[in-house]
C-alpha cells in the first residue's frame, strides 16, 4: 500500500511540473509578440526621424536656380533662348530639380542631338548641347542626320546646297543610304546626284546634273532618271 502511494504521489509531481512547465512556455511565447512589435516600431520610428531630418538638411543646402549656363558649338540653336526655355520649366532648387526629366525634355528639341545637364552648387546649372548636323533635306520641311533621323525644324534654314531626298519619314535611313551608293555610282560619270526619291510603292527616280564648277555651274542642265522598283543594278548599268 505504501508503494502505491508513493507512486501515485510522484505521478502527480510529475504532472504538475509539465503543466507547470507549458504555461511557462505559454508566457514565454505570448512576450515574444510584442517584442518583435516593439522593436519593428522602434525602427520604424528611427527611418521616421532620419528621414525628417534629411529632409530638413535637404532644405537647407537647397537654393534657388540662380542661373542656366550653356555651352556647346552651336550654330542653329540660341542659347539666350534655351536658358530662358529652363528658367521657365523649373520650380525646385538646384538640388531638387529632376536633371533626367529635364534632360528629356531638351533632348525633344529638334535641333538637339544630345545634351547633358549637370549641378553647379550652390544655384547653378551647367547644359551641354550638341546639335544635329544635317546632311541632307527631308521632303517639304524636314532634314536628315548623317544617321539618316529624321528631324523637323520649326524654322528651315536655307541649305541648297544640301541633296534633296523624298519618302516616308520611316525609310529616311534606306533613302539616305541608297542615295549615298547612287552618288558613288555617278561620280565615275562625272555627274552628281541633286535629289532622290522612293515613292510609297518603292520605285526610285534620281535627278543628276554634270559636275560643273565655277561660271559653268549655272550653266548645269539637271536629269530625272526613273529607276523604278526592281532591278536598279541593272538598269544603272544600262543607263
Amino acid at each position: 500500500m505504501k508503494q502505491t502511494k508513493r507512486k501515485a504521489q510522484g505521478a502527480t509531481r510529475t504532472t504538475v511540473e509539465k503543466k507547470v512547465a507549458k504555461h511557462a512556455l505559454r508566457e514565454r511565447v505570448s512576450l515574444k509578440v510584442p517584442m518583435k512589435l516593439l522593436r519593428g516600431v522602434a525602427v520604424l520610428a528611427v527611418l521616421i526621424v532620419l528621414v525628417m531630418g534629411s529632409s530638413r538638411v535637404l532644405d537647407r543646402l537647397d537654393q534657388s536656380i540662380t542661373g542656366v549656363q550653356i555651352a556647346g558649338d552651336l550654330t542653329h540653336l540660341d542659347e539666350a533662348v534655351i536658358a530662358e526655355w529652363v528658367q521657365g520649366h523649373i520650380t525646385d532648387g538646384v538640388l531638387r530639380t529632376d536633371l533626367r526629366s529635364l534632360q528629356r525634355q531638351l533632348q525633344k528639341q529638334p535641333w538637339v542631338a544630345k545634351v547633358t545637364v549637370r549641378r553647379q552648387w550652390p544655384g547653378v546649372l551647367m547644359i551641354r548641347l550638341q546639335e544635329h548636323v544635317a546632311v541632307a533635306r527631308w521632303n517639304s520641311k524636314g532634314l536628315l542626320t548623317v544617321n539618316g533621323e529624321v528631324f523637323k525644324p520649326q524654322q528651315l534654314p536655307l541649305l541648297e546646297e544640301l541633296p534633296h531626298l523624298w519618302g516616308v519619314d520611316v525609310s529616311g535611313r534606306e533613302v539616305l543610304q541608297h542615295f549615298r551608293w547612287l552618288q558613288a555610282q555617278f561620280q565615275t560619270m562625272d555627274l552628281q546626284v541633286v535629289s532622290a526619291s522612293k515613292a510609297q510603292r518603292g520605285a526610285w527616280q534620281i535627278e543628276v546634273t554634270p559636275q560643273l564648277v565655277g561660271e559653268n555651274e549655272a550653266q548645269a542642265v539637271s536629269l530625272k532618271v526613273a529607276f523604278g522598283k526592281y532591278e536598279i543594278q541593272q538598269r544603272l548599268e544600262r543607263f
